[in-house]
């Protein structure tokens, strides 16, 4: 795609002066000249001096110190989180390139940071603490902000994790990891209500009302503008409904059996 391809696209969206958490696969877009950067560019243009960007800047892993499914026993620690630290592969070139963008901000959250653009980037980023890894999303639901996907599946829309930060069974977990301090030196921190597998929440797109969201053809893939207030508010009709939703079924998923089992056991108490 051209710049000007790119230009027209953003446009269809409806991007101006909105507020928005960007998912992307660089591949959906086919030959891009310019490649990520030229994206990222372009984001910005359509987006204008009275929006946002955000995009997820994760190092869950490189940071964190899981245990072995067989064993139990931890792994070697992992790196200590700093600024620098690249975007984990899996998040997608075009997040790591917008970290490295001009006025793009990064928080220091060891495995879920964002990284924000925009004259509010910084009071958005300002929201998230050790034991809030989503205050950046929440913030931006309050600001009626979309998701943006761009050839990327509902599955990695980190967003639906909020409806399952609420009253009832925990589907989020605690962890800890390591930061470099202030002084540059390695510290231990514990983390709270950290967002695990997200293996299902592809489940919803056949949930998704199409009148809800604008969308754009891409070369191998497509584009879609949800309102994340939309989205948290299916997610949790759709939780309430039946808890384990969002579970996935893996015998080696460290997160999904506990949760489940967790809610196996309030079952006599609720019944």
């Amino acid at each position: 795609m051209t710049r000007d391809e790119l230009n027209r696209l953003f446009e269809t969206l409806s991007l101006r002066a909105n507020h928005l958490v960007v998912h992307a696969s660089l591949s959906s877009f086919g030959d891009v000249e310019g490649g990520a950067n030229s994206v990222c560019t372009a984001l910005v243009d359509a987006v204008g001096d009275s929006g946002t960007i955000v995009m997820p800047a994760f190092t869950y892993a490189e940071t964190l110190t899981e245990p072995t499914p067989s064993r139990g026993a931890p792994q070697p620690r992992g790196v200590a989180y700093h600024p620098d630290l690249p975007v984990t592969t899996e998040i997608g070139i075009i997040a790591e390139t917008f970290r490295h963008y001009p006025g793009v901000l990064r928080s220091s959250h060891p495995t879920h940071s964002f990284t924000a653009w925009g004259r509010q980037a910084r009071d958005v980023l300002s929201t998230q603490r050790d034991n809030n890894p989503l205050g950046p999303l929440k913030k931006l639901n309050v600001m009626q902000g979309h998701v943006l996907l761009l050839g990327a599946s509902s599955r990695v829309v980190t967003a639906i994790h909020i409806a399952a930060e609420r009253p009832g069974p925990i589907h989020l977990g605690r962890r800890t990891a390591v930061r470099v301090n202030a002084a540059g030196y390695d510290e231990r921190v514990v983390l709270e209500n950290v967002p695990g597998c997200s293996l299902t929440f592809g489940r919803l797109d056949e949930h998704l009302d199409p009148s809800k969201m604008r969308s754009a053809q891409l070369p191998s893939g497509i584009a879609r503008k949800i309102p994340i207030r939309y989205l948290v508010q299916l997610a949790t009709r759709l939780l309430d409904k039946d808890p384990t939703f969002f579970l996935c079924d893996s015998a080696q998923c460290p997160t999904c059996g506990p949760r489940r089992d967790a809610l196996a056991a309030t079952l006599p108490a609720n019944g």
